[in-house]
């Protein structure tokens, strides 16, 4: 039976990723990051980056930082594990993340909880609905959906349901740079699989 209580809590857990700059309730863990691109133009040398803990691979711009971002819910705490990279000097940013559901959420319908991350995202008055669609990946049931801030980027969010955790594929991109990143963007989200 649906606890509707924890709908609330699905959006709170994964909000963090669309805003994509520091989480405001965060304890970090880094690996060495790459520097950015020094000519903040688009790069053929991508990096394939895999997470055995995560259970998934994708091909970045350079060898991403991981933060922990540790959150207290209603239902007990919550770890969101991220990984991103930068290209143009840190203008363009490339995000993945994966949280497990906490108990109380995991006999929720998988729509239900697509919906509720969807409705997290464009029924912020931030964010400028561009376009949303039903998107797969192997079996996985998913959504995108790209908006625009009104800090004019562009940002293209992707988000998977695979059993108990939820995965998120983000691009932000300056607007005024969308069509020169284009081909990136794509490689980028593209390029999720798992393992």
């Amino acid at each position: 039976m649906l606890n509707r209580t924890s709908l609330p809590v699905v959006p709170m857990l994964l909000g963090s990723l669309l805003l994509l700059g520091e989480p405001a309730m965060s304890q970090s863990r880094s690996s060495q990051p790459a520097p950015p691109t020094p000519t903040g133009q688009p790069t053929g040398q991508w990096v394939p980056f895999q997470s055995d803990k995560g259970g998934f691979s994708v091909l970045m711009p350079s060898q991403p930082t991981e933060r922990v971002q540790t959150v207290n819910t209603g239902t007990g705490v919550v770890n969101t594990y991220l990984f991103s990279t930068t290209l143009d000097g840190g203008s363009t940013n490339f995000t993945v993340s994966y949280v497990d559901l906490p108990k109380s959420v995991e006999s929720m319908p998988e729509n239900l909880v697509l919906e509720a991350i969807a409705s997290g995202i464009t029924g912020d008055e931030r964010f400028k609905v561009l376009s949303e669609r039903v998107i797969k990946l192997n079996d996985y049931n998913g959504r995108e959906i790209k908006v625009e801030s009104q800090k004019k980027s562009i940002v293209q969010h992707r988000t998977y349901i695979v059993k108990q955790r939820i995965y998120q594929i983000a691009v932000e991109v300056p607007a005024v740079n969308q069509a020169r990143f284009a081909g990136e963007v794509e490689r980028f989200l593209n390029s999720f699989k798992l393992l």
